[in-house]
């Protein structure tokens, strides 16, 4: 094999597809477990008509049948390195793509864990055009207050009713002046449920067609660190190419840059994976002088 593409949702596909393309023989391991699982559709993705997370990824696989791209359903966890390359999932290969994402690390909330991927979300650009024009609630990220102001002014560009609760945490004069130049509301009593369609304060309630959080996001594997990888602020780091600090081992999406949407996860999984492919014909033509 020539990589090794340890995660399957949508920059380890795409990375895996365009090596493929490349004429690269390619493994890709997927444990399932896809972060966008829990939400009913992807939004804002050229081409894709709002799939289910898991229909968006079944025809990402299937488009990989066309090419030496074999998919295996198996979490890994270590890789190897060995003198010529590595090993992973007991394959033998030259390079590694980690795609293996980010976890979100939810509000702790009750009601948030329960209606996650439905009625509460994260993302205004993944799923505020749904629920634009309706009554929101940007829930406030307790001890970090700055973040829920900056998120309730972003949502307040799809709806006139926005509310921001803090939660019991007390914002500034300039954020104050700053939510109200928004339209944005705000109730400062601590939040006791959310719930599908609304939010329970103490001694009173508000109504949401969708309650929004700030979450905050971890690797889903340590694998990057235990590889030698630099990690700075939960992302890998990496170059333009999505070069690690280590040689042979790139890394995609959310991985290297925590920030991306969906469709621009796949975007820098396809920009890697030439840079992979690149890399590795440099080495074939230097094996032949």
């Amino acid at each position: 094999m020539d990589v090794a593409v340890i995660g399957g949702s949508v920059a380890g596909l795409q990375a895996a597809l365009t090596l493929g393309r490349a004429r690269r023989r390619v493994v890709v391991f997927d444990d399932g477990r896809a972060r966008n699982r829990a939400a009913s559709h992807v939004h804002n993705f050229l081409g894709a008509e709002q799939p289910a997370p898991d229909e968006l990824l079944a025809v990402g696989r299937r488009q990989l049948a066309t090419y030496d791209v074999a998919v295996r359903d198996v979490r890994v966890d270590d890789v190897e390195v060995v003198d010529d390359g590595f090993v992973a999932g007991g394959d033998h290969v030259r390079a590694v793509v980690l795609a293996t994402g980010l976890r979100d690390e939810l509000p702790d909330v009750p009601g948030v864990a329960d209606g996650w991927g439905q009625s509460v979300v994260a993302c205004p650009h993944c799923h505020g055009w749904e629920v634009r024009d309706q009554p929101l609630v940007q829930l406030g990220m307790r001890g970090a207050p700055e973040r829920s102001v900056a998120r309730a002014v972003l949502l307040s560009r799809w709806s006139d009713d926005v509310t921001l609760c803090t939660d019991g945490d007390e914002l500034t004069a300039a954020q104050r002046d700053q939510l109200d130049r928004a339209g944005v509301a705000v109730r400062t009593e601590r939040v006791e449920e959310v719930r599908a369609g609304s939010v329970a304060l103490r001694g009173a309630e508000l109504p949401a067609r969708r309650v929004f959080v700030v979450v905050r996001q971890h690797q889903q594997s340590d694998l990057a660190e235990r590889l030698g990888c630099q990690v700075t602020d939960g992302a890998v780091v990496t170059d333009e190419g999505g070069r690690t600090t280590m040689p042979g081992i790139y890394a995609v999406g959310t991985t290297a840059s925590p920030a991306l949407l969906a469709i621009g996860a796949a975007g820098h999984a396809s920009t890697a994976a030439v840079a992979v492919h690149a890399d590795l014909l440099e080495l074939d033509l230097s094996s032949r002088r």
